[in-house]
């Protein structure tokens, strides 16, 4: 009896679901499935060639612009290859632009700067009374 009792069950559950998808699309809009054609646009052509002028502006290679020496420009050290990949901007300072090198560059420089002003004003230690 418990059989029966599962399966009359599950057809109830199926037919509500079903009773309940057939309300959905009968009471959707036929014009909301389909996409609605798009209003003209007058001077679209101008931000596409803007846009398009940046995007080649900033692939330009970075090497052609610059005359940069590095402290290390053409030492025996930047011919090493596993060190050099730690010292690249070193070398060549085209490798500031990059971010990879950059970034923790910037971080190491931020860091220290804040550190040292953590440590020389005093307004910005943390209130002991507040631990």
């Amino acid at each position: 009896m418990a059989r029966r009792t599962r399966t009359s069950t599950l057809s109830v559950v199926l037919a509500l679901a079903a009773a309940c998808l057939l309300a959905q699309w009968a009471l959707t809009p036929l014009s909301a499935a389909f996409i609605s054609p798009r209003a003209e646009q007058k001077n679209v052509e101008v931000p596409a060639i803007l846009g398009a002028l940046a995007a080649l502006g900033t692939s330009l290679p970075a090497q052609a612009s610059y005359n940069w020496v590095g402290p290390l420009t053409g030492s025996e050290i930047c011919n090493t290859k596993p060190i050099v990949w730690l010292i690249y901007p070193l070398c060549d300072p085209v490798f500031l632009v990059s971010p990879i090198y950059l970034f923790p560059i910037t971080l190491i420089v931020f860091g220290s700067l804040i550190t040292v002003l953590n440590l020389l004003i005093p307004a910005t230690q943390p209130d002991e009374d507040l631990r």
